[in-house]
């Protein structure tokens, strides 16, 4: 009978990997087409709101400019609105949405900027009807919305409008993909079920009623959340609830298949310590689906993200700190980022250090700030960056600092820093690689992996010999040998994926990060409100960075870092800290224009 079901599982690699690849190729395919639009549509404006320009000598209005989250105005050709004038400076004034409020600053302390004949020299709040006066241009700040309530009238469009057209939003058909979501379940959910050895038979029951659990409420969700928050992003919610189901279905293949007990312990311990091992990892999954809607409902409805700013400013460095004092698991895994607890459970501040981190990116670049703000937060992420190559951390460090590059040239386009941001991060990486042994283990461990094997990089190759053995369709669940490879079911997890389920479900899984970046950065070019849009871009980016860092450690690419495959790879905290970020971008991309001015 053994036999049989291990016979059936096999068969079973034929459907999983056919399921795996149609259903991320028609998301991201429908997910690339959107974005493309959204590009070619790029200029669409703040709706409702624009500038009057006139001539200080004529007196006669000329033009009508609309407005973005954040516009520059100056002469050069880069500015959002050019203004061809000696009087104006290449960079002259900064017009930005932040929480509702729309403010004009000076883009350099040397230009003269005035709203209703007032100089200004910081950050000022404009309403409807201020003039901006710079060099002999008098901009009027026009507010339609308010201009209609204070007539009697209702607002419907803006007669700045039609220089740019109206986007045709076209939601995306995921229903097919939902629907191989659910068959893809199904299939890896019996073969599990069937190949779980009649020593742990007992245990089927805690196996069937954890992912039956977990996917009831992912079906509940992907159906109603949508009717309680509008522009709920279902590409980005089947992505990772596909990327779930695949990490809770290989984790119980990890808890419950070819496992050997420990000589000193008894029958009734081995199947307890199985036991709370799975139903830890399915629980922590089921614990964060379930907080998934209060996140989402808080994030869109309130400005509770943007109100932590301060608190995230000092708890990111804190828990880095925290954990260089209090860390253990550097004798075991070579960096010192678990704290023990009570009862034998650990903790890894460093995963929400990101969350934080993030939001504080996000702040700083919600508009194009200054050089000194730019300074400012070039110190405090470069105190941050040292602590974690202190631990030493160098996941975390070769995921940050990209995802701090792509939101600093995106929000500011100042590409000339930004090459200067890389530098830096390349001189603490080498710092880092002169002083820390464990750095250099880990690169010294890439350098030889084509020409001998040792300690340093046994890992990359064990972990591409069995992404060799599966081939394109895998072997079937069970039948490979993650027993070869050193932590194959938290670092080495896409290996042991690949050999049991094939190259295949291994793009799909590549091909739901790529998802997940092409509907945020949809979203983050929808949205009109700076904030909102960086941390969607921050979030987005940052699941994309992991996975591809994670994924180009374990197949030789770059050197190994630790770090490990975001909803798939064994793991607490980490879990427990994505589902909140999930929660976040889901969130933010459900803010919506007509939010953004409240």
């Amino acid at each position: 009978m053994q036999s049989l079901h291990s016979y059936i599982t096999y068969l079973a690699r034929y459907p999983l990997a056919i399921l795996a690849i149609i259903l991320t190729v028609v998301l991201a395919w429908q997910s690339l087409r959107s974005l493309l639009n959204r590009f070619k549509q790029h200029t669409t404006p703040a709706h409702g709101f624009f500038l009057m320009s006139q001539t200080a000598a004529a007196g006669d209005f000329v033009e009508s400019y609309s407005l973005f989250h954040t516009t520059a105005i100056g002469s050069s050709r880069s500015s959002d609105i050019r203004l061809k004038s000696k009087s104006i400076a290449r960079r002259h004034a900064l017009i930005y949405l932040h929480d509702g409020k729309w403010f004009v600053r000076p883009a350099d302390s040397n230009v003269d900027l005035y709203v209703n004949d007032r100089k200004v020299n910081n950050p000022r709040r404009i309403n409807n009807q201020d003039l901006i006066r710079m060099g002999d241009r008098i901009m009027v700040f026009v507010d339609e919305r308010d201009s209609a309530e204070l007539s009697g009238q209702e607002f419907e469009g803006s007669i700045a409008d039609w220089q740019y057209g109206k986007i045709i939003e076209q939601p995306l058909r995921t229903g097919f993909s939902w629907l191989f979501t659910g068959l893809f379940f199904l299939i890896g959910y019996i073969a599990v079920f069937l190949i779980i050895p009649s020593d742990f038979g007992h245990l089927r029951l805690f196996y069937l009623l954890l992912l039956g659990v977990f996917f009831v409420f992912a079906q509940i969700y992907y159906y109603v959340l949508p009717l309680i928050f509008e522009n709920f992003d279902r590409a980005i919610y089947t992505a990772f609830i596909f990327i779930a189901i695949l990490g809770l279905i290989i984790q119980a293949r990890f808890a419950f298949v070819d496992r050997i007990k420990p000589l000193d312990w008894s029958e009734a311990e081995f199947i307890r310590y199985i036991r709370n091992d799975f139903i830890m990892q399915a629980g922590i999954a089921i614990f964060g689906l379930a907080i998934l809607p209060i996140v989402v409902l808080i994030v869109q409805r309130t400005r509770f993200l943007e109100k932590i700013y301060y608190v995230s400013l000092v708890l990111t460095p804190m828990f880095y700190i925290a954990t260089l004092v209090l860390g253990r698991g550097a004798d075991e895994w070579g960096a010192t980022l678990w704290i023990t607890l009570p009862g034998g459970f650990s903790l890894q501040l460093t995963e929400f250090a990101k969350i934080t981190y993030l939001i504080v990116l996000a702040n700083f670049f919600k508009i194009r700030p200054p050089l000194k703000t730019q300074l400012l937060f070039a110190g405090w992420a470069g105190f941050n960056f040292i602590l974690i190559m202190l631990l030493p951390d160098l996941g975390s460090m070769m995921i940050l600092l990209p995802v701090t590059l792509i939101v600093f040239v995106v929000m500011t386009s100042e590409y000339l820093k930004t090459a200067g941001i890389l530098t830096g991060g390349m001189a603490i990486f080498f710092v880092a690689y002169k002083l820390l042994s464990y750095v250099q283990n880990r690169l010294y461990g890439w350098l030889t992996l084509w020409t001998e094997t040792n300690a340093y990089n046994e890992q990359i190759i064990f972990g591409l010999q069995a992404i060799g053995r599966g081939g394109i369709l895998g072997r079937g669940l069970g039948v490979g040998n993650p027993r070869s490879i050193p932590l194959a079911s938290s670092d080495m997890v896409f290996s042991v994926i690949c050999e049991e389920m094939g190259i295949l479900v291994g793009l799909a899984i590549i091909l739901c990060f790529i998802i997940t970046w092409l509907r945020g950065a949809n979203a983050a070019a929808k949205v009109r409100d700076g904030f909102t849009s960086s941390l969607i871009l921050a979030l987005a980016t940052y699941f994309f960075v992991e996975a591809a860092v994670v994924i180009a450690g374990t197949t030789g690419l770059i050197p190994l870092t630790g770090a490990t495959l975001p909803f798939i790879a064994k793991g607490g905290s980490s879990m427990i800290a994505k589902w909140l970020m999930v929660g976040m971008l889901i969130g933010l991309c459900c803010r919506n224009e007509e939010g953004a001015y409240k």
